[in-house]
């Protein structure tokens, strides 16, 4: 609902049987009947809301009904079949496992790493040298808002990507999903102060049961004292208390959400196209081609590959 009240491409399929609706399919219309997931570039799961039967061979069938040539996908739920069976490439979302409690969470990242007890000596540090820490689960400063946003474009600008938040569609976006507070969604707006300065500041999501790390920025005089990743420990804590059962890091490969992961949840990127059709037929050959190149290339000369492969096709993005 929220994206919808910003892009006027967004398209939702209802899907039926004759015993009634199974499930949605939300996605945005592009050129020549392609389509990307809802929310594009800034979607971390993507996939048929409910159900889909007899999609036909790579959900030629779904994509026909819904007068499309194609579907990319690049953060896919693996479990539906009908993305897992027209992937090219795997990954993991990792997640703190939270339905044990916190102690049990960090018990566990105890036996895999010594992070844990070196964030709680750097607590010790910050807290002797700059101090006392104080957290906000959700912080309403507008003027801590546009901090966070101005260390989080200048991060991004150096690491030599688009500023944050980018187009109009997503600042205003984001915007409306940080006032949004019901019992099953809302956004939060989280930030760490060490005495009077705000240290580090994260915007995501959370649900009646998982909260989703999104989109984390950190004061960066500050960085030897790792902000970063003690708001991280701050809000996992947090999720724990209001008893959500997990706390999702989302897809990636960094350092902390290896550490700090104790379950993962399996994603994968492909397509689903109809046959017949220019676009269609491209997505066909791209994904054989793929396939291809991870079995006889080395994995960093695959994932080029594959990243090209995404530039060109602009998969995935609106």
């Amino acid at each position: 609902m929220a994206v919808g009240r910003h892009r006027n491409d967004l398209r939702i399929a209802v899907l039926r049987s004759e015993a009634g609706i199974t499930g949605f399919l939300p996605f945005h219309l592009k050129l020549g009947g392609c389509a990307a997931p809802v929310g594009g570039q800034i979607c971390d799961y993507q996939g048929v809301i409910g159900g889909v039967e007899d999609p036909g061979p790579r959900g030629g069938r779904l994509m026909r009904d819904c007068g499309l040539s194609s579907y990319d996908f690049n953060h896919g739920l693996a479990a539906q079949s009908i993305l897992e069976d027209n992937a090219f490439s795997f990954s993991n979302s990792l997640r703190a496992d939270l339905r044990d409690g916190f102690d049990q969470w960090q018990n566990e990242v105890r036996a895999q790493t010594k992070q844990m007890t070196k964030l709680n000596r750097m607590v010790r540090k910050i807290e002797r040298e700059q101090g006392e820490l104080r957290f906000v689960r959700d912080d309403n400063s507008e003027q801590a808002w546009a901090a966070f946003v101005g260390w989080k474009d200048m991060a991004l600008r150096q690491q030599g990507a688009p500023g944050f938040p980018g187009p109009d569609w997503i600042a205003d976006l984001l915007g409306d999903i940080r006032v949004v507070n019901t019992a099953r969604f809302a956004g939060l707006f989280s930030t760490l102060y060490s005495g009077d300065r705000m240290i580090a500041a994260h915007f995501g999501m959370r649900s009646d049961r998982a909260w989703h790390w999104w989109f984390p920025s950190y004061d960066p005089e500050m960085q030897q004292y790792a902000p970063g990743l003690l708001l991280l420990l701050f809000c996992v804590e947090e999720a724990a208390r209001i008893e959500l059962k997990e706390f999702d890091f989302g897809r990636g490969t960094q350092r902390y959400k290896t550490q700090f992961g104790t379950r993962a949840r399996r994603l994968c990127e492909g397509s689903l196209e109809r046959s017949g059709t220019a676009f269609g037929t491209a997505r066909v050959l791209r994904k054989s081609a793929q396939r291809l190149a991870n079995k006889a290339l080395p994995e960093q000369a695959a994932a080029f590959v594959r990243r090209a492969g995404t530039k060109v096709f602009r998969a995935g993005l609106i």
